[in-house]
Order: C-alpha cells, then structure tokens, then sequence
C-alpha cells in the first residue's frame, strides 16, 4: 500500500473552511480506484492542514495525488500560505 501527504498552511481562523474543503474531497476520493481511507490533521497553533490518504497501489496514490492535487489547487489559490507539500510513501506492515 501507499499513502499520499498533503500539508500546507493557510490563514489564522481556516478551520471552518477546511473542514468544510475535507468533507468535499472525501466524497470524490471515495470513488476513486484504490481507495483504502484518509485521515485528515489539523494544527490550529500553526495554522497546518493535511490529509493522509492510503491507496491500495503506487498507480492508484499517482493518479488521485494529480486528480485531487489540481482539485486542491484550485480550492486553495489565492488563500494558502507557502506551497503546498505533497509526499508518497509506500507502507511498510510488519510481518509479527
């Protein structure tokens, strides 16, 4: 399995936002190929947001980091503070 990262900062006071932005993108995420779950974090001291989505394969955290990458993108312009810092690690499950 694979998990993509995404963080950035945005304005003091964005929690509504992007509670708001998370719930949206959960529901096109949820019907894309390879989709396991996300968790989404917030650091309101620093003003970070994130999501960290499993996906079954490499190919499948690709093709939605691009999909939903170009989505957030638009979502976030002109509002986010910084780039944002998007990752892809693959999963390491311990054998014991």
């Amino acid at each position: 399995m694979y998990v993509a990262t995404t963080t950035f900062t945005m304005p003091p006071g964005s929690r509504p936002e992007m509670e708001a932005l998370a719930d949206k993108m959960l529901v096109g995420m949820r019907q894309m190929p390879g989709f396991v779950s996300i968790s989404f974090v917030i650091d309101e001291e620093a003003n970070e947001y994130g999501g960290f989505a499993l996906w079954e394969t490499k190919e499948n955290a690709k093709a939605a980091m691009e999909q939903t990458g170009s989505q957030l993108d638009e979502a976030l312009a002109g509002k986010v503070i910084g780039p944002l810092r998007r990752t892809l690690y693959e999963v390491y499950e311990p054998q014991v």
